[in-house]
C-alpha cells in the first residue's frame, strides 16, 4: 500500500459545518480568492475535486486555509474529477463542485458537465478564465468556455467583480439543485482573485425569470386519472425514472402502485427506487431490458410515466410505442412534457408531491386479466434472469454471472458505479439494488470512463456504504489514472474489471449487424493486476468462478481500495436486445434473431443507423 500523508486526513470524519463557527471573526473585507473559498464554504461544500493550474493559483494560494470545511481532492484528471463530483452528488444529495483551470483544464470538464446536465445531478463546475482585459485576444489558454458550456448547464456564469462572488455562488447552487437537478458553471477572470470587496454570509439572491417548479396542477387534474384508469380493457404500466429517486418520492411511488395494481417498469437510473422483490415490479425497460417487461409494455395501452423523459432508449421505434396508447406524464419539467410522446394528461409538477395527492384523491383499482398475461410472459421467458449463459464454459466467465455472484455476496447493499458497455446493462439487470441513490451511472450520455471516478466521489461521499466499481477494459482504461487518486487518498473502492479485450457493445453490434467485422474494436490491455499493485492497491485475477468468488469476498476485506479483473467471454451478448428503430415487441431474444437473410423481421437500413 501506498502510504502518503493524504491518508491522514481521510481517517478524520468530515463532521457537518457549525455555521457559527464558519462565519466567526471573518473581516469585512476579504479577496477574491477568500470571498470564493469563504461563499464555497458557507454553502456547506466539505469536499471538491480541482486541479491548480495558471489563472487559479491565487484561488490556490488561498484554499488549503480552508481545509478544516472543505477537503480538497487532487484527481489525476479534470474529467475524472468531474465525475466524482457527479458520483459524491448522486449518493448524498448534495451538490457535487468541481475545479479546473482556463483553457484544457476547463475543456476536460466538458464532458462530465454534459453527463451531470443529461442525468439532472446537481453540481457546480467551476472554471479559471484569463484576466478580463485579455478576453477575446486568444490569450493564452483563453477558451469561450460559457459558449461551450452554455448548451449542457442550467446557468452559467462569467463573473469579473469581486463583489458578486458570494452572490454568484448562492445563486448557482440554488440553481443546481431546486427544480429539476442539474449542472451550474461559474468562469472567474483571474484578476477577480485579487480584488477586494465586503463579505456578505447571506446575499440577496437575483434570479428574475428562474422557477424551480415552472407548473403545478391541480387535485382536480390529478383526479382526471381515474376515468383513463377506468376505462373498459385498460392494460396500464408505470414507467418509473431518475425523477423518483430526485424527489425522493420512492415510498409514495410503492403506495400508488399498490392502490391501483399496476406494474412498475423501471428505467436504468430509477433502479433501486422501487423494491426489486415486490410482486409489483416489472423489471428494467429498454433496449436490453427484461423480455417481459419489454413485452408489457409493448401491449399496455395506458403508460403512466413518473419522473422519466421517455428517451429513445425506452421507447423503441416510437412510431409503434405510441400507436393506440394513452399517455400521463408526471414531471417537474414541462418542457418534458409532450416533447417524445403524446401526452393525454399532463401532470407538472413535483413527483413526490403529485404522488402523495394522486393517492388521497384517486379510487383503488384492480387488473385481473392483465395481470394473468403478464404471468404467462414470466412462465414462457423467465423473469428477471433471462438467459443466463450456462456455467460449463471453461474457456470464460459469463459477465452476468460475475454481476449476480457480486450482488449476492454484498446482498445488492452496495453503491455501485457501472461505466458504460454490456457490463452495464448486466448490471442494471442482474444487481439487485435495495437501496436507492446506489446505481450510479452515464445513463443519458453514455461515457465510458465515468465508473471509476463516480466511485471514487461515493465512497468520500458515503465513508460507511461499500462501493464497487464494475467496469468494461474499454471504459476502465479511458480514467485509469485515477488509481493514482484512490491510491494516494486510501478510497477504500472495490473495483471490478470486467475483461474482454474488447469494446464490449461495439464488438456485439458488430457481430450482430456488421457480418462480424471488428473493425478497430480489439483492445491490447496493459496486466491489469500488475498495473493495480504498482500503485500498492491489492489485486486478483479471475479465471473461474471458484477463484471469482474467493476473489470478491477477500478484496471485501481490504482496508483500502482493491482491484478484480475477471477474464470474460468476449462474445457472449446482451440480450434482449431491441435493435433500433424496431419496437420493443419485436425485440431479439437470441443471435440467430438477427443473423438471418433479409426476410428476417428487422429493417437492414434502420439497423446500421442506430447508435450503440
Amino acid at each position: 500500500m501506498l502510504k502518503t500523508k493524504s491518508q491522514k486526513v481521510k481517517k478524520e470524519a468530515i463532521k457537518p459545518h457549525n455555521r457559527a463557527n464558519i462565519t466567526h471573526n471573518i473581516p469585512k473585507t476579504l479577496t477574491g480568492a477568500d470571498l470564493f473559498c469563504q461563499a464555497l464554504a458557507d454553502q456547506g461544500v466539505e469536499i471538491m475535486f480541482g486541479i491548480p493550474g495558471g489563472v487559479v493559483l491565487p484561488l490556490y494560494d488561498r484554499i488549503n486555509k480552508y481545509g478544516h470545511h472543505i477537503r480538497h481532492i487532487l484527481p489525476s484528471h479534470e474529467q475524472g474529477g468531474g465525475f466524482a463530483a457527479d458520483g459524491y452528488a448522486r449518493v448524498t444529495g448534495e451538490v457535487g463542485v468541481a475545479l479546473g483551470t482556463s483553457g484544457p483544464g476547463a475543456t476536460n470538464l466538458m464532458t462530465a458537465i454534459a453527463n451531470s446536465m443529461m442525468d439532472s445531478v446537481p453540481t457546480v463546475y467551476i472554471t479559471g478564465q484569463v484576466v478580463e482585459n485579455f478576453i477575446g485576444t486568444d490569450a493564452f489558454q483563453e477558451t469561450d468556455v460559457i459558449g461551450m458550456s452554455m448548451p449542457i448547464v442550467k446557468h452559467s456564469y462569467l463573473v469579473t467583480q469581486a463583489r458578486d462572488i458570494s452572490r454568484v455562488v448562492k445563486e448557482a447552487f440554488y440553481i443546481a439543485k431546486t427544480g429539476r437537478p442539474g449542472p451550474v458553471h461559474i468562469d472567474l477572470v483571474k484578476d477577480i482573485w485579487f480584488q477586494e470587496a465586503k463579505y456578505k454570509s447571506d446575499p440577496k439572491m437575483d434570479l428574475p425569470g428562474y422557477s424551480p417548479i415552472a407548473e403545478h396542477c391541480s387535485d382536480r387534474d390529478i383526479a382526471k386519472l381515474d376515468i383513463l384508469l377506468e376505462k373498459k380493457g385498460v392494460k396500464p404500466i408505470i414507467f418509473a425514472g431518475h425523477g423518483v429517486e430526485l424527489s425522493g418520492a420512492q415510498a409514495e411511488l410503492v403506495e400508488f402502485a399498490e392502490k391501483h395494481n399496476i406494474p412498475v417498469a423501471s428505467t436504468l437510473l430509477n433502479l433501486g427506487n422501487f423494491p426489486q422483490g415486490h410482486e409489483l415490479w416489472a423489471g428494467m425497460i429498454g433496449m436490453h431490458g427484461d423480455a417481459v417487461t419489454n413485452y408489457a409494455t409493448h401491449d399496455a395501452n395506458l403508460i403512466i410515466g413518473i419522473g422519466c423523459r421517455f428517451d429513445d432508449r425506452i421507447t423503441g421505434k416510437l412510431e409503434t410505442f405510441i400507436k393506440d396508447t394513452t399517455f400521463v406524464h408526471m414531471e417537474i419539467d414541462p418542457s418534458e412534457i409532450g416533447k417524445i410522446v403524446p401526452t393525454e394528461l399532463p401532470l407538472p409538477g413535483d413527483v413526490k408531491d403529485l404522488l402523495t395527492r394522486a393517492n388521497k384523491v384517486l379510487s383503488n383499482h384492480t387488473f385481473p386479466d392483465w395481470w394473468d398475461q403478464i404471468n404467462k410472459w414470466k412462465k414462457k421467458y423467465g423473469f428477471l434472469d433471462f438467459k443466463l449463459n450456462p456455467e460449463n464454459d471453461k474457456k470464460f466467465l459469463s459477465q452476468p454471472r460475475i454481476i449476480q455472484m457480486l450482488s449476492e455476496i454484498t446482498n445488492g447493499e452496495a453503491i455501485v458505479a457501472a461505466d458504460v458497455g454490456r457490463h452495464q446493462m448486466w448490471t442494471g439487470r442482474f444487481y439487485r439494488f435495495k437501496n436507492p441513490n446506489s446505481n450510479l451511472t452515464s445513463g443519458g450520455l453514455g461515457s465510458m470512463g465515468y465508473g471509476l471516478p463516480a466511485a471514487m466521489g461515493a465512497k468520500l461521499g458515503k465513508p460507511d456504504r461499500e462501493v464497487w466499481n464494475i467496469s468494461g477494459d474499454g471504459g476502465f482504461m479511458m480514467n485509469v489514472q485515477e488509481l493514482a487518486t484512490i491510491a494516494e487518498h486510501k478510497i477504500p473502492v472495490k473495483i471490478a474489471i470486467m475483461e474482454d479485450k474488447a469494446l464490449g457493445m461495439v464488438r456485439q453490434w458488430q457481430n450482430l449487424l456488421f457480418k462480424g467485422n471488428l473493425s478497430h474494436s480489439v483492445l491490447t490491455n496493459p496486466d491489469f493486476v500488475k498495473l493495480s499493485e504498482s500503485f500498492g492497491i491489492p489485486a486478483w485475477r479471475a479465471h473461474s468462478y471458484k477463484e471469482a468468488e474467493k476473489a470478491i469476498k477477500e478484496a471485501r476485506k481490504v482496508d483500502g481500495p482493491a482491484l478484480i479483473t475477471f477474464m470474460v467471454d468476449p462474445d457472449e451478448h446482451v440480450y434482449p436486445m431491441v435493435p433500433p428503430n424496431t419496437a420493443l415487441g419485436d425485440q431479439a431474444l437470441k443471435d440467430s434473431d438477427l443473423l438471418q437473410d433479409k426476410a428476417h423481421k428487422y429493417d437492414e437500413e434502420d439497423l446500421l443507423q442506430g447508435h450503440t
